[in-house]
């Protein structure tokens, strides 16, 4: 009997350590372009049933010593960060301190009367329409290389801000600025620093003794992951790392992705907290929660979130019905986080259909597919996005990519790309949507019009020199033309070149969009300032 026992044991063992080396097999193979043992790396940690299964790690987390990524290397979180401030929020809602739908000026009297009460609902599910202030920074020429920002300037030039994006609670429009006066308020209705909350309530309770938010940019954090970025020269690091979050390790977010994975977390009453959407003015449910995203993927409903930063990447994503959690945390820039942590996922579950029901795929017909193909731009942006057809298939190019992306049909109007079904496209039909495309990164939402662009060669560039001054940022704008080109010169940007886009619309090819305006001469009096689809309507009033 007991030999009997034994060889069971010595069987499922077996197994066992099988499936690891294989798994390890398959992660060697997945992020074998991304290993190499004198460049910055990653630390990837698979968490299943609460327990950390794989703990992998490549790369250096300091190249000037030398000094391998392990498990307990700190890295910089970004944007994770949020759903920690979310969580803060929910307990002083829980204890009655504030609620949901209290107007936000309650708490921050600075913030101007835009006309439409803007709730810590709408800061918390992105829907606010309040600036980005990472956009207001570089649009104002910010010198990141030099010069430190604390929150209370980045909150200062947020208050300063004359208008919105959007009706509060019309659509999600993410922005940090959300998310920084959540962080304040936060400190003005519990008298603590954000740090200091969330370790008593959150960190401490969860044995997170390796996460924290930094009390200032000159902190030495021992185990540090230094960021990266690559240039011409090779790797360097950025000198102000700023306003940054959350700092923590890939076994501590283990221990924080088992409320959400767990049935019986005792912190499920914050899980429910950041995973519930809330419904848009229009009837339509947001996909971004309070912190998280929440979306499909191949079936199964997931939570999930982003961070990137000057020489950082991160993701964390996971699958509830599943119990398992893939978290990668990166010093580099040139490594895809989010592609990466969807390849891992792959590896451990398989495609399921909805309600049990077999998914019927819509073909369409050639005249269908031509009437998607076409020119589109991000409104509030100068990004664009071409949609062209290829034999019988669609496929996306955008001004910022480099090769045109393969579209395979979901259903009559929307379309996911081969390579990542977390990437959808939806383009618009009579009376059901507000844009001509939506294009959705896994939550995320970009919107897009049809556009017709003009000839570069016909533009009257001379028309647009001068120099412009916005209130709302406090910088001049000069323009000039060289060689028969738009140039655009501002703090710490001697020489951006402008291209025409429609009539009298220009773009940086970073994102941003320049809509002039002329007067009843038809001269050129002013522009306005459009920039990474989060701020618009800045306007720049022309001096000469």
């Amino acid at each position: 009997m007991k030999k009997s026992i034994m060889l069971i044991l010595n069987y499922f063992i077996t197994i066992h350590l099988y499936a690891q080396v294989n798994t390890e097999q398959q992660l060697d193979s997945l992020f074998a372009k991304y290993s190499s043992k004198d460049a910055p790396g990653f630390s990837l940690t698979i968490v299943k049933d609460g327990e950390v299964i794989h703990s992998y790690q490549r790369g250096l987390a300091n190249l000037e010593y030398d000094i391998p990524i392990n498990d307990k290397t700190i890295f910089m979180l970004a944007s994770i960060s949020k759903q920690f401030t979310a969580a803060c929020i929910s307990l002083l809602i829980s204890d009655k301190k504030m609620a949901l739908d209290d107007d936000v000026r309650k708490y921050l009297p600075e913030l101007p009367n835009y006309g439409k009460t803007i709730t810590i609902r709408h800061l918390l599910n992105q829907t606010s329409g309040i600036r980005n202030h990472n956009v207001l920074q570089d649009l104002k020429g910010s010198n990141y290389e030099f010069e430190i920002y604390t929150n209370k300037q980045v909150c200062e030039l947020i208050f300063q801000q004359k208008g919105i994006n959007n009706v509060p609670g019309e659509k999600m429009l993410y922005s940090n600025s959300n998310y920084l006066l959540l962080a304040l308020i936060l400190e003005r209705v519990s008298g603590k620093s954000l740090n200091s909350f969330a370790t008593e309530h959150i960190f401490q309770p969860l044995g997170m003794s390796n996460t924290f938010y930094k009390s200032s940019n000159n902190e030495i954090i021992k185990n540090n992951a230094y960021p990266y970025y690559k240039d011409a020269k090779g790797y360097q690091q950025p000198r102000n790392i700023g306003i940054r979050g959350l700092n923590s390790t890939g076994r501590d977010l283990a221990k924080w992705s088992t409320i959400f994975t767990s049935n019986h977390s005792p912190f499920a009453d914050i899980s429910k907290f950041l995973t519930t959407t809330d419904t848009l003015n229009d009837g339509t449910r947001s996909t971004y929660a309070r912190g998280m995203f929440v979306s499909n993927y191949k079936g199964y409903q997931t939570v999930h979130h982003s961070g990137m930063d000057i020489g950082m990447r991160t993701q964390m994503i996971s699958i509830p019905k599943e119990n398992i959690t893939v978290i990668l945390l990166a010093n580099t820039e040139h490594i895809n986080a989010i592609d990466l942590c969807y390849q891992v996922l792959d590896l451990f579950i398989k495609p399921i259909s909805i309600s049990g029901k077999k998914v019927k795929v819509y073909t369409h017909k050639t005249k269908e597919l031509i009437s998607f193909t076409g020119d589109y731009q991000e409104i509030n942006s100068d990004l664009k996005m071409s949609i062209m057809m290829e034999r019988d298939t669609l496929k996306a190019k955008s001004s910022m990519g480099a090769h045109q992306i393969p579209l395979v049909a979901t259903n009559k109007n929307q379309f996911k790309r081969i390579s990542n079904a977390s990437v959808t496209y939806t383009f618009n039909t009579p009376h059901t949507l507000k844009y001509d495309m939506v294009v959705d990164f896994g939550g995320a939402n970009f919107y897009f019009e049809r556009v017709q662009l003009i000839d570069p060669a016909k533009v009257p560039v001379f028309d647009y020199v001068g120099e412009y001054y916005s209130e709302e940022l406090g910088v001049k704008y000069r323009l000039f033309v060289e060689d028969n080109n738009l140039y655009l010169c501002f703090p710490f940007n001697p020489k951006v070149l402008l291209l025409a886009g429609q009539k009298d619309v220009f773009g940086s090819q970073n994102r941003t969009r320049f809509t002039f305006k002329r007067n009843e001469k038809n001269a050129v009096s002013n522009f306005t300032i459009a920039s990474e689809g989060t701020v618009k309507d800045i306007e720049f009033k022309k001096l000469n």
